[in-house]
């Protein structure tokens, strides 16, 4: 295969907010075995990605991976993206529409709206935290949530490491930013092919949130991950890895 190829067989892979791209190490396993090139890289502001200006935002964020894209030669990619990476996914998917080959929005939003009671008060909890004295100590509430179960726990400390390893400034920006991002009225411009998976059982983009917003978007494909949360790419990696692949190879015909 030849470079040329592999590069118009790549996907672009956005992280959540607290974690870095090297979270979807086991996506960018199951797509290299299949022969696609995929990128996780870290998003400006966090983990080895150097902050860009004095304030983050979506937008700021998508012209960053942008400017990666043209360093690598690739004119064209499909675009995926989890939770707060989701939400740079759409802003680029909207914004360079000649870019986007395809959409992944994985447990994402068009609007951070919470859906219930709870909702409010988990992220009150989390916005009191974080502002009052830092968001290393809300890390634990965060992945209680996203890890609840016993049998996580290695995956909850990793979680809590991530996000204590975070830049307070940044973190912060990012939440204010992500609440913000409101793209319900556009989601009816995408033009392209869309999947949207869903951990059934997250709780922090809940799943009406994400049925309401694959509804706006023309002829999305939707998926429920049954027992999945919202760390739907590591606690059923395998499923969604498929669902990767079955979209790629829809992208990308043989």
């Amino acid at each position: 295969m030849t470079d040329t190829a592999q590069q118009t067989k790549s996907i672009l892979l956005l992280h959540g907010l607290g974690v870095y791209g090297e979270s979807w190490g086991y996506q960018i396993q199951g797509l290299l075995q299949a022969g696609y090139t995929p990128f996780a890289p870290d998003l400006p502001g966090f983990g080895k990605s150097p902050a860009i200006g004095n304030w983050w935002s979506v937008a700021a964020a998508g012209e960053e991976m942008i400017r990666l894209l043209d360093r690598k030669k690739i004119e064209r990619t499909v675009f995926c993206g989890l939770s707060m990476g989701g939400a740079v996914a759409l802003h680029l998917a909207l914004t360079y529409p000649e870019r986007a080959g395809g959409l992944v929005l994985i447990n994402t939003f068009a609007a951070l709206r919470p859906a219930s009671f709870s909702e409010v008060v988990y992220f009150m909890k989390r916005g009191l935290w974080s502002f009052v004295v830092s968001p290393s100590r809300q890390a634990e509430l965060v992945a209680e949530r996203i890890f609840p179960k016993p049998d996580q726990d290695q995956w909850r400390e990793l979680l809590i490491d991530s996000i204590r390893g975070s830049d307070p400034k940044m973190y912060r920006q990012a939440m204010i930013a992500l609440g913000r991002f409101n793209v319900i009225r556009q989601l009816p411009r995408l033009q392209l092919p869309v999947m949207v998976i869903t951990g059934k059982n997250d709780t922090t983009i809940p799943p009406v949130v994400q049925r309401k917003m694959a509804a706006r978007i023309p002829d999305a494909e939707r998926y429920e991950i049954e027992d999945a949360g919202h760390g739907v790419i590591v606690d059923h990696y395998a499923e969604v890895n498929q669902l990767l692949l079955k979209f790629m190879g829809q992208i990308y015909p043989n």
